[in-house]
């Protein structure tokens, strides 16, 4: 089986609906990794990127269950 085609800054930044420089923060930050490509890296893996947006539904999710706890 193959791997899904690894996606661009931009297409992550549609998918989240923030800005390019946001998803460059994110990559930055470790949240994100990319795989080598040339001098500047910019595609991350489906795999990667699907791994971060459960992580973040899971902050979300337990944020929301912390701010209703009384």
């Amino acid at each position: 089986m193959d791997w899904p085609a690894p996606l661009t800054v931009r297409e992550i930044s549609v998918e989240l609906r923030c800005t390019e420089d946001e998803v460059r923060g994110l990559i930055r930050d470790g949240e994100l990794r990319t795989v080598a490509c040339g001098i500047r890296p910019g595609l991350v893996p489906r795999h990667e990127f699907d791994a971060y947006v459960r992580r973040l539904e899971h902050r979300r999710r337990d944020s929301h269950r912390s701010s209703t706890t009384p």
